[in-house]
Formats: structure tokens, C-alpha cells, sequence
């Protein structure tokens, strides 16, 4: 069942969604980092598909039921909002998986904390933090969400741009990586080549027909991606504990 839950860093309450209590011994944890300013529910669907594994999804400060408060929306912040989301619901290793703007964010939180992350599915954006452009401003207060106003543009002035390419070095675990192969995609080839390039472990899969959006218009293919990779974790994960034990 998957409940609410709350962390708090620097007094800030942070919403995610939890849904088990403690992990299935056969499966490996997996966190979501959503991008821009999305909330937890943007991947209930998932956790339901993907139970009985243990799925938590954070809720960005100033989205969905976590706090709003005036600042603290710079890619440090979020990094360490993620962290502190991950110190309290998680023990152990786990998988990460991100979409979008997510991305950045989990490439820093995956390369502060190689020995906890057994694997990493990133969607469709490089490894880079943009400086966001005042026309996002517009787009979001225009849009049908209802973000305060205060919240975009904190989130707007305290951008910059930082390149974090140099941190896939720093990633040990398997990653997977997915892109659209059609138009409206964020992640392009030469970005691609990059993670081919920096990352010791990595699978690149383009999604022919797919925007930014990679799930559309095959969903179930997409879904099934994703989950080969996480049971791949599982099996790598199981003989390593095995292997462990007949060491001891």
C-alpha cells in the first residue's frame, strides 16, 4: 500500500511517496527523482505496476504536499533535500531513476554515494544543471499545475549551470540510460556518446518514435526496459551477497 511520508531538512518538510515499509529481500529498493518542479504522484502509476518492490518518489520542495518555502531551489539544495529523503526511509543499497531535470540531480546524489547505489536509470537529459531562462517562468505559471508563483522564480533566480560530466567518473555502479529518438528530445546523441564515454558500466536505448516524453507512444516496451534493468540488479545483487556469505 503506498502511504505519505515526510522528511525534514533545515525545517523544511519534504513529501514522499513510500510503498512498503521495508524492503523485499529479493529486490532492490527503487527511488524516484522526478524532474523540474514535479511532485510524488507523478509516479504512482509505476509504483503500483512495479510492487512488490519497494518504490519511494520524492515531491520536490514547493511541489505537490512538500513545503514552499521562499528559497533553497538550487541544484545543491535539491541534492541534499534527495538526501535527506534518502537518510530517512532508506538502509542498504538501492536503485536511482530519474526523468528530465531529474537527472542532474541524481547523477550528483549517485556520485556522492557510490557504495548505495546499485544502479541508475536516467531519462532523456545530459548530465547538466541548466541556468533556466525567464520564458520557463512564463510556461510554468501558464501551465495548469498550480506552483506558487514565489517557487518558480526562486527556482528560476537561483539556477546555474553546472556541467556534471566529470561526476559520471565518479559513478560506479551499472547505469541505464534512455532517450527519445524523435523530435522534442532532450538528450541527444552526442550526450549520449558522453555517458558511453564516462560511465564504466552503461546501456543506452533510444525509444524510436519518442519525444522527451520517452513512454510515448509504447509505454509497455518502455515499462519492460526498465524493469529488465532492475531485475538484472537484483540477480547482481543477490550473487554478490551469496558470494559474500560463502567467503565468511
Amino acid at each position: 500500500m503506498i502511504r505519505d511520508a515526510w522528511a525534514l531538512r533545515s525545517g523544511v518538510r519534504l513529501h514522499y511517496l513510500d510503498s512498503g515499509e521495508r524492503e523485499e529481500v529479493d529486490r532492490i529498493p527503487l527511488m524516484y527523482i522526478p524532474g523540474a518542479l514535479e511532485s510524488a504522484e507523478h509516479f504512482r502509476s509505476e509504483m503500483e505496476k512495479l510492487a512488490p518492490r519497494r518504490t519511494l518518489a520524492i515531491s520536490w520542495r514547493g511541489a505537490g504536499k512538500s513545503d514552499a518555502p521562499e528559497a533553497g531551489y538550487s541544484l545543491e539544495d535539491q541534492v541534499e533535500d534527495a538526501e535527506a529523503v534518502m537518510e530517512e526511509a532508506l538502509e542498504g543499497r538501492f536503485c536511482l531513476m530519474a526523468y528530465s531535470m531529474g537527472v542532474p540531480r541524481a547523477i550528483e546524489l549517485a556520485a556522492r554515494h557510490p557504495r548505495r547505489v546499485a544502479g541508475l536509470i536516467l531519462i532523456d537529459y545530459p548530465a547538466r544543471y541548466p541556468a533556466i531562462p525567464e520564458t520557463w517562468v512564463e510556461r510554468m505559471l501558464s501551465s495548469p499545475r498550480k506552483i506558487p508563483e514565489r517557487v518558480v522564480r526562486a527556482m528560476q533566480r537561483e539556477s546555474r549551470e553546472v556541467f556534471l560530466w566529470d561526476r559520471l567518473r565518479e559513478i560506479r555502479c551499472p547505469a541505464f540510460v534512455l532517450r527519445g529518438g524523435g523530435e522534442g528530445s532532450l538528450l541527444k546523441e552526442a550526450d549520449a556518446a558522453l555517458f558511453r564515454e564516462r560511465l564504466p558500466r552503461v546501456e543506452i536505448a533510444v525509444m524510436p518514435e519518442a519525444g522527451h516524453d520517452v513512454w510515448n507512444p509504447d509505454y509497455g516496451r518502455f515499462f519492460r526496459a526498465v524493469v529488465s534493468f532492475l531485475e538484472e540488479r537484483d540477480r547482481e545483487e543477490g550473487e554478490s551477497s551469496g558470494a559474500l556469505k560463502e567467503k565468511g
